[in-house]
Formats: structure tokens, sequence, C-alpha cells
């Protein structure tokens, strides 16, 4: 049977489209199953399709990585508005989780391994601003931020604290299974304990196991 007649798209918006849905077959099947035939599949289009706006597989992947840095830029900039709301632990632990369920996470290696992508996604993150140094002051910005409201004690360094958090996420990130990632109900725990050493009252437990 042959795939449904899809309606008439802009090339961006068509870039747009099969980047979504490549997103979702990473986020089902993980990044080794995205292939250009696999995401026709996906799409529900003519096998050739993809190869119209990506040259091939790795202009892909970087376009899923940059869509993926849009995406972080915007919800890393609204993290301090969490201040005052929640608990520390809780909104450490959101932000971590936000960095790690990148599906751009899958494809780190990917792009660690090809020096071509490696060139094309820096300079991405130069542009737009977002790469660890972006991670680093998400923390940074947030902790201040309950530091002034009282939640976080005036003596913490905020600075530090997110120098520790945003290395510890990289590492996360970077390693693979060289250094495997703890549950998510572990990590919740680390950062709980990581809470506990820099608020200025104790908060209520928040390292249930959702997963």
């Amino acid at each position: 049977m042959s795939p449904p007649k899809r309606k008439p798209e802009t090339t961006e918006q068509l870039r747009a489209s099969l980047v979504a849905h490549a997103l979702r077959v990473i986020a089902r099947d993980g990044a080794g199953a995205l292939t250009m035939r696999a995401l026709a599949a996906e799409a529900g289009c003519a096998v050739g399709l993809p190869y119209k706006v990506f040259t091939d597989r790795r202009e892909l992947v970087g376009e899923i990585v940059h869509t993926e840095f849009d995406r972080l830029r915007n919800e890393l900039g609204g993290m301090k508005q969490r201040a005052g709301t929640g608990t520390v632990a809780a909104n450490l632990a959101s932000l971590a989780e936000l960095l790690l369920d990148s599906p751009a996470v899958e494809l780190t290696h990917e792009v660690i391994g090809d020096e071509d992508l490696t060139s094309t996604v820096t300079a991405r993150a130069t542009d737009t601003g977002i790469g660890p140094a972006a991670f680093e002051k998400a923390f940074s910005d947030y902790l201040a931020a309950e530091k002034q409201i009282g939640r976080v004690r005036r003596e913490i360094d905020e600075n530090a604290q997110a120098f520790l958090l945003a290395g510890a996420i990289h590492n996360l990130i970077v390693s693979g299974a060289a250094y495997p990632r703890p549950s998510r109900r572990r990590l919740r725990q680390l950062l709980a304990a990581t809470a506990d050493t820099i608020v200025s009252n104790p908060e209520p437990n928040t390292t249930e196991d959702r997963h």
C-alpha cells in the first residue's frame, strides 16, 4: 500500500515536520533506529521525500540537534521563574531532567564521533548560546532567584553550586556507558541531598520514583 498523500508544504515546514517525526522515532526506538527510511515510514511519506530537504542522515541529525537547542534555550530561560514554587530539590531535578531527557542526548556520541557534524553543531551552539555554559547559567540564575526570596541561604555561592551541578549533568550526557546514568529515583535523591545543603529550611521528600 502506498503512503497517504501529504498536503503541499514549504521546504521549511517540511523540514520542521520531518524533524518532529524523527524526534518521535528517537523517543520511541532510540537514535540507532533513525534511518531515512524509518523517518519516511513514521511521516507517512515516500522514501525519497526526506532526501528532498536533507542531503543525508547527517544533515538530519544536525537539524534535530539545532531544533533541540532552540527548545532548550526557551525552557532554560524560564527556569528562574520557578523560584518560590514547589521545592528547590524538585526544581533542580526538573532542570536536570530537562537536559538529560532531551532527544539530542541520544545523538551526543554520534555528533562527537563525526568531526564535520561536531563543527556544525558547535557553530550553532555558539550562535544560539546553548551549551554547557548555558546549563551553568540556568542553575545559577535559578539559585540566585531562590536566594533573593530567602529559600536558599544567603552565604551560598550560587555560581559555585551551578558549576558543580552543570558539570555533573554534562558528564552524564557525554560519558555514556563509561559512567552509567543513575536511575531517575537515585538522581532525585542526589539532587535532594544537594538541596538540603543549601536551603534555608528543611524541605519535604521529593524523591518518589515515577519511572
